[in-house]
């Protein structure tokens, strides 16, 4: 009952994620340059710290790799199919919609089967003194989808940003 606190913070905040992308996903988007710039930079950042922590777990790095190549590809995918209309204020473009679904499906159940498998362990398993970065770089499942994450977003946006010069 102790993390009741800020397990539900973190199930707030990933809702809204969730709710903020899934907004995104349907209709029009403008192209922002500096976003997208953010993004990429927020988005190779964490794709090296988590490329670090699968160095500590070598069955980890396998996980990297796929996850890194299933993510160009729905990536690839994803820049077919994705449309660009030219408004006034800007360039504007509509992503493929069951790609986004896809990725977003991958992110929201990954997170939904640990919070199960975490609950289930009980308040017994949590150990304070454990560095947290350490225990999500071991499960091979979550660090693959990270990555299918990671490189779908950093190649789709720019793409969209060579698209808006």
């Amino acid at each position: 009952m102790q993390h009741m606190g800020p397990t539900l913070g973190i199930v707030l905040l990933v809702g809204f994620m969730i709710y903020r992308r899934t907004k995104r996903t349907i209709g029009l988007q403008k192209i922002v340059r500096s976003r997208l710039m953010f993004r990429i930079i927020l988005f190779s950042l964490l794709g090296c710290v988590f490329l670090y922590l699968g160095v500590l777990h070598p069955i980890n790095l396998i996980a990297d790799g796929v996850g890194l190549v299933c993510g160009l590809v729905l990536a690839h995918y994803a820049i077919k199919h994705t449309q660009f209309e030219q408004q006034s204020d800007g360039m504007y473009y509509r992503t493929h919609l069951w790609v986004n679904m896809a990725v977003l499906a991958l992110l929201v159940g990954r997170i939904a089967y640990r919070l199960l498998v975490m609950q289930s362990l009980g308040p017994d398993a949590y150990d304070p003194s454990a560095n947290p970065m350490q225990m999500y770089g071991k499960d091979p499942w979550t660090i693959g989808i990270f990555f299918v994450l990671v490189s779908y977003y950093i190649r789709f946006f720019t793409f969209l940003l060579a698209k808006g010069k």
